[in-house]
């Protein structure tokens, strides 16, 4: 029995898309499997086609000539395959081999289904942390300010005593380790709601170093730090800004 399980749904208005679903590994052993369900789909006329590799631990030279030995077809009846849900091993495959420059990829199914259905998709933002109770009425706090000192009326400074905001933005800095983690953080304060690749894509442009990380060298940075959590990140931002 293959160590591979492909399963097929739907989605889209029509049921258009098909979604192969599959679990294990891909190998030259397994790859005929995942080729076969493939091409029960080109048959059945899916040409939209979303393969889920969330399950997939390991993908060989085989498993993606599956996937690129079809996509003439699949282009030229107006349709694509792409790839989603790549864990960090399989997306430093991806992306070292170039078949980015082939196959696009998105972080989740329901992102995959918006880019072929054209409906706007939007990602799950962190909620911002809720403001502090006030306990005193407003009337109170007019009265309290009124009656207030000179000394007492100057405003309280942010962060620690005898702490100013640029030295507490560059506190957030002592989480790196090294150079790039450095980078990451920079490019975190900058854009605080990036995922793992849109990091490792940022690392690309001239302003954070202009250098090519995989996406696996970031997720092993922001582990190292203490920020694979998107609300940390986000936290450390609003420290970054000062």
């Amino acid at each position: 029995m293959p160590d591979i399980q492909v399963d097929v749904r739907y989605d889209g208005d029509s049921d258009e898309i098909a979604i192969i679903e599959a679990k294990g590994f891909i190998d030259t052993t397994t790859a005929p499997e995942l080729e076969k369900k493939l091409e029960e789909q080109l048959a059945l006329n899916k040409y939209k086609i979303i393969v889920n590799l969330q399950n997939i631990d390991y993908v060989s030279s085989a498993g993606w000539g599956v996937f690129v030995s079809e996509i003439r077809e699949i282009r030229e009846n107006s349709g694509d395959l792409v790839l989603v849900n790549m864990s960090p091993d399989v997306y430093d495959v991806y992306e070292l081999m170039e078949f980015s420059s082939i196959l696009k990829s998105y972080d989740s199914v329901d992102e995959a289904v918006a880019g072929f259905t054209g409906k706007e998709f939007r990602k799950e933002e962190p909620k911002p942390a809720p403001k502090p109770a006030v306990t005193q009425k407003p009337a109170q706090l007019e009265e309290a300010r009124t009656s207030a000192t000179p000394e007492e009326k100057a405003p309280v400074q942010a962060d620690r005593p005898g702490k100013s905001s640029t030295q507490a933005a560059s506190d957030v800095f002592t989480y790196a380790r090294n150079d790039l983690g450095r980078k990451i953080i920079q490019v975190i304060i900058d854009n605080p709601y990036f995922d793992v690749k849109e990091i490792a894509k940022a690392l690309r442009l001239p302003q954070y170093g202009d250098q090519k990380v995989s996406g696996g060298a970031v997720k092993k940075e922001l582990k190292a730090m203490g920020l694979t959590d998107k609300q940390q990140r986000f936290e450390l931002a609003l420290k970054g800004r000062g």
